[in-house]
């Protein structure tokens, strides 16, 4: 693989994992707000459909299922703690943040390892 392609290869697998993370996240929160908040019926539903997107998003990565779902993993960590800093305002502590890098460094071996 040329570095062009490797370059182009690694970041639109972040991008998608990122995606993927935000739907995740956004969807599931949608749901809690409205089952843990007595929000509105709507916020399950749209929580729903977007739950059901971030199930789609992963298949358009190049790798296999289980590759693609362990890396996501570690996005998946970071993301939420970046989450409950930007949305829910609230600071992580050290062991959230070193977990949070710990999972990432695993997530980045597993999935860009060469083969």
């Amino acid at each position: 693989m040329s570095d062009q392609n490797t370059a182009f290869f690694v970041l639109t697998s972040i991008a998608l994992f990122f995606v993927a993370a935000v739907a995740e996240i956004g969807g599931g929160y949608m749901v809690w707000k409205w089952l843990r908040e007595r929000k509105g019926m709507l916020f399950g539903i749209i929580g729903g459909i977007v739950l059901f997107i971030y199930g789609v998003v992963p298949t358009f990565q190049p790798a296999q299922f289980g590759r693609v779902y362990a890396a996501y993993g570690g996005i998946f960590i970071i993301s939420s703690i970046l989450w409950g800093m930007f949305i829910e305002r609230k600071k992580p502590d050290r062991y959230e943040v070193i977990g949070s890098v710990i999972a990432v460094m695993g997530a980045v071996i597993i999935f860009y390892s060469p083969r």
